[in-house]
């Protein structure tokens, strides 16, 4: 993955089977004039990263949030507004996922609330929440299959606030939740 002039995140991806609910999500977001709704993968960031996680580093990560996971399935609830320093706001569906510790080397901020983005906006206002309440539902929507991976994000020169590009790299699956146990993430 080639990161120069990238900004990097650690990444929760969904099961593939929550494609469709967050693409319903995305277009009516679009439609309504929100102009980032395409430009972040459809994820959950994690944190904001100083340089990609190594692959025993996504490993823990993926226990620790396996661990974390409130039962043995993700949910989605109510659209949240997450700030990011140095970059824009995350809108998309809360998940019920309480934050991990991320105690790993060049973690510059760690999201204190898990947002599946759907949007990446700039500091927005009233509007756009009073336009979420309107969003297709995404509850209940559950997923127990998920993997963490490292995210490169570039803006592109000269096309907008909300053009950028990204690359994905080697995602790593959270255990199955049926073999995970306290003793086996320590």
């Amino acid at each position: 993955m080639k990161t120069h002039d990238s900004i990097h995140f650690v990444i929760l991806i969904p099961h593939p089977s929550m494609g469709a609910p967050l693409r319903a999500q995305s277009r009516f977001l679009f439609a309504a004039g929100i102009h980032g709704a395409w430009s972040f993968p459809q994820a959950a960031p994690l944190a904001r990263v100083l340089r990609p996680l190594n692959p025993d580093e996504l490993k823990s990560l993926a226990a620790e949030l396996r661990s974390a996971a409130i039962g043995s399935k993700f949910s989605l609830g109510k659209p949240a507004l997450v700030p990011c320093p140095g970059f824009h706001s995350f809108f998309g569906p809360a998940l019920d996922l309480l934050p991990p510790p991320l105690p790993y080397p060049g973690v510059l901020y760690p999201f204190p609330s898990l947002v599946l983005c759907t949007a990446l906006a700039a500091p927005v206002d009233g509007p756009l929440l009073e336009q979420s309440r309107d969003m297709p539902p995404v509850n209940p929507v559950f997923f127990r299959a998920a993997m963490v991976a490292n995210l490169a994000i570039k803006p592109l020169k000269g096309a907008g606030d909300y053009s950028f590009t990204w690359r994905i790299g080697k995602p790593r699956w959270l255990p199955s939740p049926r073999k995970s146990s306290p003793r086996e993430i320590s």
